[in-house]
């Protein structure tokens, strides 16, 4: 065997631009709104529950609910904390996208940087640069 084809990472990269900016701060504002109203529905079932049980609720269900609240409320700030990060992008700057995988034949006597990860990068719904990494 003097040849053989395996698969090598790719990363898909996204050039910042103003319009890009703008799609995916709207996107993360939806997101944030979604996930305030997340919080809010396992609020008022919180109270609900409360108010139905009249005191009677059982530990199990209210913890449930607790868990429930702060992982929504977690996921809300990682939204917010992504948005803020995204508001401060420079254009050009690059962002990850994706990552998935090409594949590559190689044999004896090949270069072995074939290997290593290629970058695509995308600007504007076009590539615009092919980088092999190292």
């Amino acid at each position: 065997m003097d040849r053989i084809t395996v698969t090598r990472p790719v990363i898909i990269k996204a050039r910042v631009t103003e319009k890009y900016k703008e799609l995916l701060l709207a996107r993360l504002a939806a997101a944030i709104e979604e996930a305030d109203r997340e919080v809010q529905r396992v609020e008022f079932q919180a109270k609900r529950l409360h108010t139905e049980k009249k005191g009677r609720i059982v530990p199990a269900e209210m913890e449930q609910l607790e868990r429930m609240r702060r992982e929504k409320i977690e996921a809300r700030e990682r939204l917010r904390s992504q948005y803020e990060v995204l508001k401060q992008l420079p254009p050009g700057a690059e962002i990850i996208q994706g990552r998935t995988e090409s594949l590559v034949e190689i044999g004896i006597g090949d270069d072995a940087k074939r290997l290593n990860p290629v970058e695509i990068v995308i600007e504007e719904g076009k590539v615009i640069a092919l980088r092999e990494q190292g």
